[in-house]
């Protein structure tokens, strides 16, 4: 008999629903195994570093920070507990950046980072930011430290693999820095427990993040020339205003040289105790590739040009500002003392001032090898004399780049203008209306002049005083429109011109009625009347110009022959002289008559006139030459018996023809030549006449002769027929 199956078909019944009971108690128990630590451990570890975990994207309020490689550069955080500065790859590269620093930030702060100080033996944070490594060593374990005891290295399982950060960094890949942190982008992670985790792609993160950032470094860039201006005499360290642009300066004046870009080394100032010459001095002397110098240009003869030490100066000789701005530093030169530059400079003396940041093809700076944080301003030695300092953030294709400017130092001066002053040096003054006082100098634009007219008459003397004086870029001066009618020109008058107070010009004063015009020139003698033959030229012409006024005038005299410019003369003339000029030169090309002609002074409107005759040049004797005799009528001539130069003999020669009247001609027959042309023009008479008619006859008697053999031979031939 068989079991009965009820019981079997109402256990499997009602087993179905327990069975979905069973699963999800074992769902609820995975869920509750894998969630409750991970739990338990975030609130456990909140409560033991006493921060409260944030919601992402408290910490930080920009996503980046950007910086120049080798600055300062500030991060501001709300979040207290752990930082994680770089330890992230690159797209393009499968490589850590090897770089990894591990922070511990109490509380919400602003903190600086030194960035030239990154992964160096120096801290690089200030405001209340511990770095692991640089305050305990990246080889010391988290419990020997304060604030990273009881920090974690784990592996993705939990699993711890390393006991420092530097056995961690180790994991990871990261070495000791070659050379300072360079260009890029670096992650900033907070985070708020004590593990560091590194994931299944090398990449190490904190384990609970609250936020993310980052700090990027931007390549530092070196752009224009260095710029030059110059400030009237003072000490170096004083105001430096008015400034002015200008490539000379004069000696006891100032010269400042601006535009030292400060990019890539601002972090290494503010390593560097002290300010201006001392910081430069310090700076310089540490390998950083930098390199400032001063070379003189023109030293005497057979000597090498020097180049100018910071050592000795002073900062009341050579003051060093880096205050100019964030970007860049200037320095101001005192060419008064010259402790910058043997005892003093001297004028005529040239300077080129030349920046540099130095590097050479192949090469890049380099921290020393060895173990541990390098130091900062540490580089490897190098045994090449021709290797130059390098500068940090230059590639090995990089070279050095360089900016200069140069300045002369000239001789100290300050002029009147000329055509202010007679030509015994005297001032010209007006002695109505108003009028500016100008001339020319080589101090500075801002420079303190001063200039006093004072005269003597009774006392107390009149005195005008002209304090106001300007001086242009281009080394001009003017004053103020000033009125001297206070001058009497019945009394001496004397100019002072004093520079800062200082006594540097004396001069007397003349007064004019027109000080743009001292010299009163007026045209008051010509000659009224001249005859001349023609072609001479016209020296018996003279004008006479005469000077009245306070200064030596130039007169432009014309001479105009019937409204046409026959003669241009310049004269000089001193005060209460005259000078006549004559035309001597001028030679009018005019046919004999009489002209008008007017003799003017440039720029006045006194005319005089007067008469010019040109007489005709004297007519010389006509020459007779006696025409040749005709060979068939000539005769010998006949001569005196008395033949001599002062009574030239005659010769008649009486020719016939046959159709006309007897012609009688005389001729002068007494010098040889004379003989000598009648015989043979008799001759060439002969053959002249007698050839064409022989040549006509000979024609004539052959073409007869043709003629008569043409007739008997046809009579000949009619004979034989017949």
């Amino acid at each position: 008999m068989q079991p009965p199956l009820a019981p079997e078909n109402t256990s499997a019944a009602t087993s179905r629903p327990a069975r979905w009971v069973v699963y999800g108690v074992c769902l609820f128990l995975c869920l509750l195994a894998v969630s409750g630590p991970a739990a338990a451990a975030g609130v456990d570890t909140a409560a033991a570093s006493g921060t409260t975990p944030l919601a992402q994207s408290d910490c930080f309020g920009p996503d980046t920070f950007e910086g120049v490689a080798g600055d300062t550069v500030e991060i501001s955080t709300s979040c207290g507990g752990y930082l994680l500065v770089g330890g992230d790859k690159t797209v393009e590269s499968s490589s850590n950046r090897n770089f990894l620093d591990l922070l511990y930030v109490s509380g919400g702060t602003t903190f600086t980072v030194n960035t030239r100080l990154l992964g160096t033996d120096q801290s690089a944070y200030s405001g209340g930011v511990v770095s692991y490594a640089q305050k305990y060593g990246a080889d010391t374990a988290p419990e020997d430290t304060s604030e990273f005891d009881g920090f974690e290295f784990v592996n993705e399982d939990g699993e711890e693999i390393a006991d420092t950060l530097e056995e961690f960094n180790e994991q990871v890949g990261i070495t000791r820095l070659p050379r300072p942190v360079q260009p890029a982008r670096y992650r900033l992670l907070a985070g708020a427990n004590e593990t560091l985790v590194l994931g299944d792609d090398d990449v190490p993160y904190l384990e609970e993040p609250l936020d993310r950032s980052n700090l990027r470094l931007t390549k530092p860039s070196f752009e224009g020339d260095l710029e030059r201006s110059i400030a009237p005499e003072g000490a170096a360290d004083e105001d430096f205003a008015p400034a002015t642009d200008r490539d000379w300066v004069a000696a006891g004046d100032r010269v400042r040289i601006s535009g030292f870009s400060t990019a890539g080394y601002r972090g290494a100032l503010a390593t560097i105790d002290g300010d201006g010459l001392d910081q430069l001095r310090t700076l310089l002397d540490y390998p950083e590739g930098v390199n400032v110098t001063i070379e003189h240009l023109n030293p005497g003869t057979n000597q090498e040009p020097e180049q100018v030490t910071f050592d000795s100066a002073n900062a009341q000789d050579l003051f060093v500002d880096f205050a100019d701005g964030e970007s860049s530093f200037s320095m101001v030169l005192d060419t008064s003392a010259g402790t910058w530059f043997g005892t003093r400079s001297a004028p005529g003396d040239r300077f080129r001032v030349t920046y540099e940041f130095e590097g050479t093809a192949g090469k890049e700076y380099r921290f020393p090898g060895g173990s541990g944080l390098p130091g900062p301003f540490t580089a490897q030695a190098t045994g090449d004399p021709d290797r130059s300092e390098q500068y940090p953030y230059f590639d090995t294709d990089e070279t050095t780049v360089e900016s200069t400017t140069t300045f002369t130092v000239v001789e100290p001066r300050i002029e009147f203008s000329q055509d202010q002053l007679t030509s015994d040096g005297a001032l010209i003054v007006g002695e109505s209306g108003q009028y500016r006082l100008t001339g020319t100098t080589t101090y500075a634009p801002g420079t303190d002049v001063e200039i006093q007219l004072i005269s003597r008459d009774d006392p107390p003397p009149t005195k005008i005083r002209i304090d106001d004086v300007s001086i242009t870029a281009d080394g001009n001066f003017r004053t103020p429109a000033v009125s001297f009618s206070e001058l009497d020109p019945e009394y001496p008058v004397e100019a002072e011109l004093f520079l800062r107070d200082r006594l540097v010009d004396r001069r007397p004063v003349v007064i004019a009625d027109d000080p743009d015009n001292p010299a009163e020139l007026a045209l008051v003698e010509a000659t009224s009347s001249v005859t001349i033959t023609e072609g001479e030229s016209l020296s018996a012409l003279s004008a006479t110009v005469e000077n009245t006024g306070v200064a030596d005038g130039t007169a432009n005299v014309r001479l105009r022959i019937d409204g046409d410019l026959w003669g241009n003369r310049t004269v000089t003339v001193t005060p209460d002289g005259n000078r006549t000029l004559r035309f001597d030169s001028s030679y009018p090309s005019l046919p004999p008559g009489e002209y008008p002609y007017t003799v003017r002074l440039a720029s006045k409107d006194r005319t005089l006139s007067g008469t010019l005759v040109i007489e005709p040049r004297a007519t010389p004797e006509p020459t007779t030459t006696a025409q040749p005799d005709t060979p068939s009528t000539a005769r010998p001539p006949t001569t005196t018996s008395d033949d001599t130069p002062a009574s030239p003999p005659t010769r008649t020669v009486t020719a016939t023809a046959t159709p006309g009247p007897t012609t009688t001609a005389t001729t002068n027959a007494s010098a040889p030549s004379e003989d000598e042309g009648s015989l043979l023009g008799g001759l060439v008479g002969y053959v002249t006449s007698v050839v064409p008619y022989t040549l006509g006859s000979t024609v004539f008697v052959i073409l007869a002769y043709v003629v008569a053999r043409a007739v008997v031979a046809r009579r000949g031939g009619s004979e034989s027929a017949s």
